[in-house]
């Protein structure tokens, strides 16, 4: 979402002290400029557009810009061999980066191709390091984990039975989880690891048979038997536990099955988020930040989002200068306006997004301190 901000005094009661009540009791006063947005307006505006919102994602995915788009993204990542494949092509960059709240920096392809691909756990990578500054790259590099996993976080990446799979079963009563690896050599020759541990295994065209090893309640090791076939859902078949006769079902569906929905979602949410912008300036933002304000444990966290720097910084009248400032600096012009850990409460971040869209949209004229 675009947003811009407006320029106005402080307007918290007493915006250093502890209280969490905002007054409002100005916006019904009057003003020589001309007051455009009022407690009344931008609360109806919040509750509907909350109230609403399964009727506005289904017309946003309804909308035939939106299926183009989601169209061209999803041929483009099918078909990519790298994320330099995605990001080159213009609408698949725009959508990937829309979806993971990085639109703004949509045409800063150098970044996004160092940053996505940023190991997480590494500190001295791009997506770490710029963590304080959008805290979104971060979240890309956790989340999709490109440095690891590659295009597979994107669009699965399976060649037969070869690729990731989410090998699910139940055994002794409790539900297992893990990742299956299995590899095609250049031989030809299948290896297969189960999250990160080497199993045996034996390939044979559809077919496959896994062996691992495991440890009952008595702390005995045990044998599991695996044999299964790939279907269009991914591998399925049964087992069976060494020392018994019945056999039980295991299921492995592709392990990033839900990734080009993932996307698909986000980038219609989005755009629904643009839609109410459309209506009222800074109405998607106001309603996107009392989702996940809750989130935001300190002012390191409302500076890193560039949700929260915007929201925050607006509604406090904290100049955008202070970007430009260290980040104790820009901490301190945070704390001594509001105490971030009472965005856990829904009513003060309710009180923040209403303020944040009455100064936006010019709701402060002529209003001093």
């Amino acid at each position: 979402m675009n947003i811009t901000s407006a320029m106005a005094s402080m307007l918290f009661t007493n915006a250093s002290s502890s209280t969490s009540t905002v007054d409002f009791s100005f916006l019904t006063q009057n003003t020589s400029t001309g007051t455009t947005a009022n407690v009344g307006s931008v609360k109806s505006a919040l509750v509907n557009a909350e109230k609403n919102e399964a009727q506005q994602l289904a017309q946003a995915a309804k909308d035939p810009q939106v299926q183009k788009d989601l169209a061209r993204y999803e041929k483009v990542v099918k078909n990519a061999k790298t994320i330099d494949d995605v990001l080159n092509d213009p609408i698949a960059r725009k959508v990937l980066m829309t979806a993971n709240g990085l639109k703004s920096d949509i045409d800063n392809i150098a970044l996004a191709k160092k940053a996505m691909t940023s190991d997480p756990t590494d500190k001295t990578s791009l997506a770490v390091r710029m963590s304080s500054i959008n805290s979104g790259w971060l979240s890309f590099a956790k989340t999709y984990n490109l440095a690891e996993y590659g295009l597979d976080a994107l669009s699965p990446q399976q060649d037969g039975v070869a690729g990731r799979w989410k090998i699910q079963f139940e055994r002794a009563g409790e539900s297992v989880e893990g990742m299956l690896e299995i590899t095609k050599g250049r031989g030809g020759a299948y290896t297969a690891e189960i999250d990160g541990v080497a199993v045996p295994v034996t390939v044979d065209g559809k077919n496959i048979t896994i062996n691992t090893l495991w440890r009952d309640a008595a702390d005995e090791l045990r044998n599991s038997s695996f044999t299964g076939t790939l279907t269009k859902d991914g591998l399925s078949g049964t087992f069976t536990n060494d020392g018994e006769t019945s056999s039980a079902k295991w299921t492995a569906p592709a392990y990033f099955a839900d990734s080009l929905q993932k996307v698909r979602d986000n980038y219609i949410a989005e755009k629904r988020l643009d839609v109410l912008d459309s209506q009222m300036s800074g109405l998607g933002s106001a309603v996107l930040f009392k989702q996940v304000a809750k989130n935001m444990k300190d002012a390191v966290d409302i500076l890193g989002s560039a949700l929260g720097r915007e929201v925050v910084t607006t509604a406090f009248n904290i100049p955008k200068q202070i970007a430009v400032q260290s980040i104790v600096a820009q901490e301190k012009a945070i704390t001594q306006r509001m105490d971030p850990a009472k965005l856990q409460n829904a009513h003060f971040v309710d009180q923040i997004a209403q303020r944040y869209l009455i100064m936006l949209n010019g709701g402060t004229g002529g209003v001093t301190a």
